[in-house]
């Protein structure tokens, strides 16, 4: 049940970054933007992908209620105009029951 979770997240954040880049429609880079701009976005967005360097983008969440049920939160920290490792809210991440 977990890897089919795991699947279904990996697979949905592909064809988010995927549509937007077929539209043409550029991914906000989180190095073009200061800590508290990036922090702000994912506050009032709830949940979105944004690019992290070339080739590279993830889905970062404002708090748990954006990830499924089998998934926990992790903070997320990314380089950023102003920093090297800003906290800017978390990405969601498959429970791990192997402890």
């Amino acid at each position: 049940m977990k890897k089919i979770a795991l699947t279904l997240s990996v697979l949905s954040l592909v064809s988010v970054a995927s549509v937007a880049q077929a539209m043409n429609v550029p991914l906000t880079s989180t190095t073009d933007l200061t800590g508290s701009q990036v922090k702000s976005l994912v506050q009032d967005k709830g949940a979105i992908v944004l690019s992290t360097g070339p080739g590279l983008y993830d889905r970062y969440v404002a708090n748990g209620s954006y990830c499924s049920p089998s998934e926990e939160t992790q903070r997320a920290y990314v380089v950023t105009k102003d920093s090297n490792r800003s906290l800017i809210g978390y990405t969601c991440v498959v429970e791990n029951d192997e402890r």
